[in-house]
């Protein structure tokens, strides 16, 4: 079990020249205006691009080998690399 201060440690680590070091992720999808989600999302590979705290608790996470980002809420996080976030 991993507490979410440590789990954000853990994603803001960088691996030689300041590069992010990757880590996975399962969350769910979860949309109050449209009153959709509980869907479960996996990515095997992500690194952190967010680099300041935000107020509302988002995370902008970008898959390796994608140009998209995903705005992911702390809160949804579920796993993180393999361990259950508390």
């Amino acid at each position: 079990m991993i507490k979410v201060v440590d789990m954000v440690k853990q994603m803001r680590l960088t691996v030689g020249l300041g590069k992010p070091k990757p880590f996975s992720c399962i969350y769910v999808t979860a949309d109050r205006k449209r009153k959709k989600g509980g869907q479960f999302r996996e990515l095997h590979k992500a690194v952190l691009l967010t680099r300041k705290r935000t107020p509302n608790r988002m995370l902008l996470l970008q898959p390796l080998g994608t140009k998209n980002p995903i705005l992911v809420s702390l809160d949804l996080i579920i796993y993180f690399n393999g361990q259950p976030v508390s």
